[in-house]
């Protein structure tokens, strides 16, 4: 809140504190000889808490020169070398200290979070953040007394134009200090690979390069597990251009996990961007939540995550784009994928969501529809619902009102579904023969003939649910009861599904992505597990164990655990008697050199520029100051003394 208009509010909690202490002191204690030098100590001391909170500026004496700060930025780019041969960080330590060297200035070093540093201590100090907390450093410095920052930097900072904005808010002068350029650098700056791929089938990826260098060609090396099997020979990018180029890989990968890095060859200035790690599994032998909508609508959208979250299984989602590809929807995976792939995927699934099925692609899913243990449709016309053992008519139209849940396996863990305010669903199926049990019903208008809305079935060990209405969507688009009641009923269609089958992936707490950047925190996922004790063991890949612990998965399905150095890692969750391993890997890629430098001329600030109200600011912050703290504990220690001696207390 700014100072001026945080006057009122202040000289409000002063009156109104006032009142509450003469209250106490003259209507509530026994009355004693100082009550009144009592009472104004216990307001002295409010308000000089007020103070420290409005936090106003003490003016500069006019021979007092400004508070000054160096801002040492870290990031890992400072650690590219130079032509000459020697590297950036090394001028740029010599330039701190050289500011420092007057006295009274302070460094501040700039990298994940800000920190203090003496001149003599930066001999111990490496550019290794992963980023430069350039708003974070100013906001320190300026809440620090300082009035004016010296910055030196190599310019690739992260919201460089948002630091300017505040320290013209602030009324702090940036000097920039240039320092000397990198030499020229190229890195990798993407990967591009299918997470998993049927064995037998090629191995297809992409990779850019981002940078200029000298030289025409570009070389770029792919390894499988650590051992060279192809090249990528693309041309030479310019000025910090982006270039990129396709490769295949054989097909004869072994079912498992592999690991496969794009290598820059050569060197050049900044070694850290010139490998990119990805994992592809071959033959994935996890088989959870597949979810594929040939008619893509808003339904898979709002479907797909609370299937994952409920059941805590692997969960894969498609959406059909062309005759024979289909795009992916869930975390990690970017490549399209055809009917060949999904198919075997179908029918590994333990959980087939089959979405928008009509006579078209009936045939595509009826060998995989038959085989799966466990199957939720979504029809659009009769050939569809025949695929789960339900006979239907012609799609009748309008608005269609749900009504109270009909005694089935579903109506223990709706509970009390409040129907208040569920918009009216759509393109309702009537059914001439379910073969199973109605689940939720609907009526035209909310008083018409009823119609099943779901199906559930269960033919021999199998468990099928056929949803014969359109638009449980917009139920979860809005906030509130009408998104918990989209989540509470599909998540009991899910659960009811699930209710027999063993858990033959274990426990669903795993990464949320199998390639992590480096410096960043573990982010898992435990959804299903909410609440569960779920123990995470991480090994290198000399099988010592760098983490192990027992989690209790918070209600959001996520967790985060500390960062890992970069490399490849072996994890393993238990609970009771499941289990669960798999693999990831942490980059030690940095694309902080492929962040352009930024010209220094646009981070200097005047706050003289500004005008009499900027320039106005260019005081010592109230809290800066010791006094303040001193005087409102004097106050409050002498007051309790007092109050003893009066008899109080």
């Amino acid at each position: 809140m700014p100072r001026d208009t945080a006057f009122v509010p202040a000289l409000l909690v002063l009156l109104g504190g006032a009142t509450f202490f003469w209250w106490i002191y003259y209507r509530r204690e026994f009355a004693v000889s100082s009550r009144g030098l009592l009472f104004v100590m216990r307001l002295l001391a409010l308000g000089g808490i007020v103070l420290l909170l409005w936090n106003p500026g003490l003016g500069l004496g006019s021979g007092d020169a400004p508070p000054r700060f160096v801002l040492l930025d870290r990031s890992a780019s400072m650690s590219a070398g130079m032509a000459d041969g020697g590297d950036v960080w090394s001028h740029a330590v010599a330039r701190a200290r050289d500011l420092a060297a007057p006295g009274g200035t302070r460094i501040v070093l700039l990298g994940e979070t800000p920190e203090s540093a003496e001149p003599e201590d930066l001999d111990d100090v490496r550019p290794s953040a992963d980023r430069s907390s350039w708003l974070e450093g100013l906001r320190a410095a300026a809440e620090a007394g300082a009035r004016e920052v010296v910055l030196v930097t190599d310019g690739r900072l992260e919201d460089p134009l948002g630091g300017v904005d505040l320290a013209q808010a602030l009324g702090v002068a940036v000097v920039v200090d240039p320092l000397p350029s990198a030499a020229p650098n190229r890195g990798i700056s993407r990967l591009t690979l299918p997470a998993d791929v049927e064995r037998g089938t090629p191995l297809e990826g992409r990779v850019e390069v981002q940078g200029s260098w000298q030289g025409d060609l570009v070389q770029v090396a792919i390894f499988v597990d650590g051992d060279s099997v192809t090249s990528v020979s693309l041309p030479a990018p310019v000025d910090d251009g982006v270039v990129g180029a396709g490769f295949r890989l054989s097909s004869g990968l072994a079912p498992g996990v592999h690991m496969v890095e794009a290598r820059l060859s050569g060197s050049d200035s900044y070694p850290d961007d010139d490998r990119r790690s990805r994992l592809v599994t071959v033959d994935p032998e996890e088989t959870g939540v597949l979810l594929v909508s040939f008619k893509p609508d808003w339904e898979a959208r709002f479907l797909f995550p609370v299937l994952s979250q409920a059941t805590g299984l692997p969960a894969r989602g498609f959406l059909r784009v062309g005759a024979d590809r289909f795009l992916p929807i869930h975390p990690g995976a970017t490549s399209p994928v055809d009917e060949a792939t999904l198919a075997r995927m179908m029918r590994q699934a333990e959980l087939l969501v089959a979405m928008g099925v009509d006579a078209s692609v009936a045939p595509l899913i009826e060998g995989a529809a038959a085989g799966s243990g466990r199957l939720l449709l979504f029809p659009v016309d009769a050939d569809g619902a025949a695929l789960g053992g339900v006979g239907v008519g012609a799609p009748l139209g309008g608005e269609w009102y749900v009504e109270e849940p009909p005694p089935s396996p579903l109506a223990g863990a709706l509970g009390d579904f409040e129907l208040a305010g569920l918009p009216p669903l759509t393109r309702v199926l009537p059914v001439v023969d379910d073969g199973g049990g109605q689940a939720l019903g609907v009526r035209l208008g909310g008083a018409g003939r009823p119609e099943p809305a779901i199906v559930l079935r269960s033919p021999g060990t199998r468990r099928i649910a056929v949803a014969l209405a359109r638009g449980f969507w917009r139920w979860g688009f809005r906030d509130g009861d009408p998104q918990d009641r989209y989540r509470r009923l599909w998540s009991a269609v899910g659960g009811w599904m699930l209710a027999d089958e063993p858990l033959s992936a274990g426990p669903g707490v795993r990464p949320l992505e199998s390639v992590l950047p480096r410096g960043e925190p573990t982010r898992w996922q435990g959804w299903g597990y909410e609440g569960d004790s779920v123990r995470v063991t991480v090994s290198d890949p000399s099988g010592q164990a760098v983490m192990d612990s027992v989690v209790v998965v918070p209600p959001s399905g996520t967790f985060e655990t500390g960062p890992l150095s970069p490399g490849r890692y072996g994890f393993e969750s238990a609970l009771e008697a499941d289990t669960a391993v798999g693999e990831f890997v942490v980059e030690s890629f940095s694309g902080d050199m492929l962040r352009r430098p930024v010209d220094p001329t646009l981070l200097a600030v005047d706050p003289a520029a500004g005008g009499a109200e900027t320039a106005s600011r260019r005081t010592r912050p109230l809290r800066t100051s010791s006094w303040p703290y001193l005087l409102v504990l004097g106050l409050l220690c002498g007051e309790w003394t007092l109050r003893r001696r009066a008899g109080l207390r």
